[in-house]
Parts: structure tokens; C-alpha cells; sequence
């Protein structure tokens, strides 16, 4: 019998098959690609920076000549040696002044903005691209984000659940999962975390990437084993096991299922799982016939 409720062999092997799926070449295309794509993006982002700027200083160049108007109005207004009418003359000359800067001021605040709304949509593409070109995962990632900043209040943790459930039955199983992990990670002390936390596993299960569903319910498993999911989740780790060619660990796992949890269901369907993996008896051979005297 194995101490560790998850074998390390399992997990070590589990982790060893999970690197070699891309060819080296393919990989490095890949990653030239990403840099290509990162170049551009840092171009774009310094264009815009730099227009920003520009945008900026024109903006405190305009607000300082109406400091400086402000100011000329103000010493006219205490120029009492004047005559009414040049006073009245330089007034009218230093309104029209103003008038124009304000117009000038709003221009630049107004372009600003949309600069500012432009650098802002770039970096959106820009992630949604990069997480598209890093796989599934990264972009199943940034679509949850997403997801959560529409949220009306990101801490509610109803809300947050339904829409993790929203999703999965909606069918967007990869951002459903995402979800169902930051609830857990956000909340872990949370009543509900061990459902979320397993309801990832059995996504990731689903979609066929068995090492990751066995780190899933590898987790839940050995950090909660007092939840009511726990037999679930070492059942489900398992059954990954047993995708992953390590059939021996997957038996000594389902052998302390049932051990550790003899009365609840999952202990049942280890029973038969392992009565599945076990080796069918070797036939019987038949007893000689006698020989004739």
C-alpha cells in the first residue's frame, strides 16, 4: 500500500508525457512568431505613446497661455490709470483670446481620449492574439477574464459561480473550467470551492487532457480530504491515471478509495473498476486421460 494518496510516480510520469506533443521545429516557429507579433505590438505601442505625448504637452502649453491670459485680465481689471475704453478694447481682444484657447484646449482633451481608447483596443487585440497563438488554455484564460470584468460586482461569489455554471452549460467548456478554477483559487475556504474545483477536473477530463485532470484531482483529493468530493476526486484521478498507461498506480488509488471511503458510492465504482483491471484468471488445464492398459 502507497502512503501518499497520489502516487508521485503517477504525477512525475503524468508530467513527463505533457512536454513532448509540439516538434522542436514547429515550437520554435511558433515562438519566432510570438517575438515577430511582440515587436510589432511594442511598435504600435510606441507610436502611440508617442502621439500621447505629444498630445499631452500640447494640452499643458494651451492650459499655460490661459493661465497667462487669466492672469493679463486680472492686471487690466486693477489698472486703474487706464481709460474705460482701452481697458474695454484690451478686455474685448483678451476674451476673444480666451475663447480660442478653451476651443484649442478642448480639441487636444478630446484627441487625447481617443488615443488613450485607442492604446487601450490595441492591447486588447494584441493579448487576445498572443493568448489565441499560446493555445487553448491561455485563451480560454484571457475570454474568462473578460467574462469577469463584465461582471457588475467581481466579488460576488453567487454571481461568479453562475456564471462559471452558465458557461459550462452553455457549452464554452475551457472558459467554464477557468472560472471554476479562479473561484476556487479566489475563494478556497468557500463550501462550494470543492465542487468548482472538481467540476474543473471533470472539464479537463472531458476535453482529453488527462495529465492536468489528474493534477486537478490530485489537488482537491490531497488538500481536502475531509470534502464530500474527495472520493470523486480520487476516483476521477484514476481514471486519468489509467489514460495515462499507469494502470498500476491507478489501482493502488482506487484500493485506498476504498479503504479510506468504504461507504460511499465512488468506493462501490472503484470496487468494479478494479475488478476490471484485474488480470483474467488463467484457464484451467485438462486432466490427462488415463491411459489404456
Amino acid at each position: 500500500m502507497r502512503k501518499s494518496l497520489l502516487p508521485v510516480a503517477a504525477i512525475v510520469s503524468a508530467s513527463a508525457l505533457a512536454g513532448c506533443w509540439v516538434p522542436v521545429e514547429r515550437g520554435r516557429q511558433m515562438e519566432a512568431r510570438i517575438l515577430r507579433l511582440e515587436g510589432k505590438a511594442d511598435e504600435q505601442q510606441r507610436t502611440l505613446d508617442e502621439q500621447r505625448e505629444v498630445v499631452r504637452d500640447r494640452v499643458a502649453r494651451v492650459d499655460q497661455k490661459i493661465k497667462e491670459v487669466q492672469a493679463k485680465i486680472d492686471e487690466l481689471n486693477q489698472a486703474a490709470r487706464r481709460s474705460g475704453a482701452d481697458l474695454g478694447v484690451s478686455l474685448s481682444r483678451l476674451a476673444d483670446d480666451f475663447a480660442k484657447l478653451r476651443g484649442e484646449l478642448e480639441v487636444a482633451q478630446h484627441r487625447l481620449g481617443e488615443i488613450e481608447k485607442s492604446v487601450a483596443a490595441t492591447g486588447e487585440r494584441v493579448e487576445a492574439r498572443f493568448a489565441a497563438i499560446r493555445g487553448t488554455g491561455a485563451l480560454d484564460e484571457y475570454e474568462a477574464r473578460q467574462r469577469i470584468a463584465a461582471l457588475p460586482k467581481q466579488d460576488d461569489r453567487a454571481a461568479f459561480l453562475a456564471l462559471a455554471q452558465k458557461e459550462e452549460k452553455e457549452g464554452d467548456k475551457g472558459v467554464a473550467r477557468e472560472l471554476y478554477e479562479q473561484y476556487a483559487r479566489r475563494w478556497p475556504a468557500d463550501a462550494k470551492a470543492p465542487e468548482a474545483r472538481l467540476r474543473a477536473g471533470r472539464i479537463l477530463f472531458a476535453q482529453k487532457r488527462w495529465r492536468e485532470a489528474l493534477l486537478a484531482y490530485g489537488k482537491l483529493a490531497e488538500e481536502l480530504p475531509k470534502s464530500e468530493q474527495a472520493p470523486e476526486a480520487m476516483l476521477g484521478a484514476a481514471e486519468a491515471m489509467i489514460q495515462l498507461e499507469l494502470k498500476d498506480d491507478a489501482k493502488a488509488v482506487l484500493q485506498q478509495l476504498v479503504e479510506k471511503y468504504p461507504k460511499d458510492d465512488a468506493a462501490a465504482r472503484a470496487k468494479k473498476r478494479l475488478a476490471e483491471l484485474a488480470p483474467p484468471p488463467e484457464p484451467k488445464k485438462a486432466a490427462p486421460a488415463p491411459r489404456k492398459k
